[in-house]
């Protein structure tokens, strides 16, 4: 006898092997465990060390508990939104001065400034360090989603008075380009001393070059035409012509050369990088800057930074005309222009017996309460043996040095 099947039941038997599929997808993205052997003896612990998406991450308290060292971490950021708008890139945000009540449009009132900086933590922004970026541009190195780095331009004393104490409450770091010149000669409107850097460094600001002394337009020729001094030969009143090549590379390897010199004497700098004065740079600018190892560099156009972009784009989110809301607008529709439906990494600031130690192969990420750490990274930098059986799943460490070593 011939059975007739309900049409429900034929649509179930139809769908089971796709439900199979999906779940054998499910079931394989889920993290492993791990079976440790320490020294010849093996751990009873199956969160100790885990797979995930390729690579083996350590607990901080298998670190702690087995090897004797411990691991701290902190968010920076606690994000309330799990949304990517972007990932491997960076977006760059320009400012300059921040006021109590503005009287142009590049200066931002106190109030837009710490909206912009709630926004970024509540909208599951990741500020990142200027060291976090060079890794990131020179070495490689992983960044979290949704990455801003905050620049500001000029050096101005409302950078000390007014954006410092914000900055520190969110627990953001932000650069500073000073025209070192004016902070040498005191010029013009107020601007940071030399005392107020150091005190900032110390809480995690930088500070980095914006020229010495070529933020100025200068006359290109006799009829008083002028052009951004950084990039055009100028016109020499006493001799009545315009500066030859040898004149002219010699004046900015000068400038640029004096303000990476001030800086290292009094902030003790070390790596070189420059915010070009009105986004202006030629040729003979990137030329001079390779000659000085000044590695890194930023203009004023609007755009998303990737690795490629050594000369570096930048957002204005300075203008007190454009609101907090649609800054974060803004910022959202880059990169993709969507959520691409994965949670971002939170950065997490690690350290190891009480010193910070930076991840480059995979960040450090929580897993419910616990640190986890890239493992085969961490060995690396303390000097343990490290072997991986992948048909077993099994992981060996050896903190005795190697045999002949």
């Amino acid at each position: 006898m011939k059975v007739q099947l309900p049409h429900s039941f034929k649509v179930m038997l139809l769908c089971l092997p796709l439900l199979y599929l999906l779940t054998g997808c499910v079931q394989n993205n889920t993290v492993q465990a791990i079976s440790v052997v320490v020294d010849g003896k093996e751990i009873n612990d199956s969160t100790a060390v885990m797979m995930d998406s390729g690579q083996l991450m350590a607990s901080a308290s298998f670190i702690k508990n087995t090897l004797g060292m411990s691991v701290d971490a902190a968010s920076p950021v606690a994000s309330t939104s799990t949304a990517t708008y972007y990932s491997d890139q960076v977006a760059v945000l320009m400012y300059h001065d921040i006021v109590d009540k503005p009287e142009k449009p590049h200066m931002l009132p106190v109030q837009q400034f710490e909206r912009q900086m709630e926004l970024f933590k509540t909208n599951g922004f990741n500020v990142i360090t200027m060291d976090d970026y060079v890794n990131f541009m020179t070495k490689g190195a992983a960044i979290p989603d949704n990455a801003i780095l905050l620049t500001f331009d000029d050096g101005y004393e409302s950078f000390y008075t007014h954006a410092f104490p914000i900055l520190k409450k969110y627990n953001y770091t932000a650069t500073n380009f000073v025209i070192v010149s004016f902070i040498d000669n005191r010029e013009g409107r107020p601007k940071l001393t030399w005392d107020q850097m150091r005190e900032m460094k110390k809480e995690g600001m930088s500070f980095y070059s914006h020229t010495y002394n070529s933020h100025k337009y200068g006359p290109i020729d006799a009829g008083g035409k002028t052009k951004p001094m950084l990039t055009r030969h100028l016109y020499l009143k006493d001799k009545q012509r315009v500066e030859n090549d040898e004149e002219y590379i010699g004046r900015i390897t000068g400038d640029l050369a004096t303000a990476e010199k001030r800086l290292h004497q009094e902030l003790g700098n070390t790596q070189g990088i420059i915010a070009f004065p009105y986004g202006a740079f030629n040729k003979d600018v990137i030329g001079v800057m390779n000659s000085l190892k000044i590695e890194l560099s930023f203009t004023i156009k609007k755009g998303m930074t990737t690795r490629k972009d050594k000369n570096a784009f930048r957002f204005d989110a300075g203008n007190s005309k454009q609101s907090p809301e649609d800054l974060i607008k803004l910022l959202k529709e880059q990169g993709n222009g969507k959520d691409v439906g994965k949670n971002p990494s939170v950065p997490l600031n690690v350290t190891v017996d009480g010193k910070e130690v930076r991840f480059t192969k995979k960040l450090p990420s929580m897993k419910g309460n616990e640190v986890m750490i890239p493992l085969r990274e961490f060995c690396n930098l303390y000097d343990i043996r490290i072997d991986w059986n992948n048909k077993k799943k099994k992981v060996t460490l050896s903190t005795s040095p190697a045999p002949n070593a």
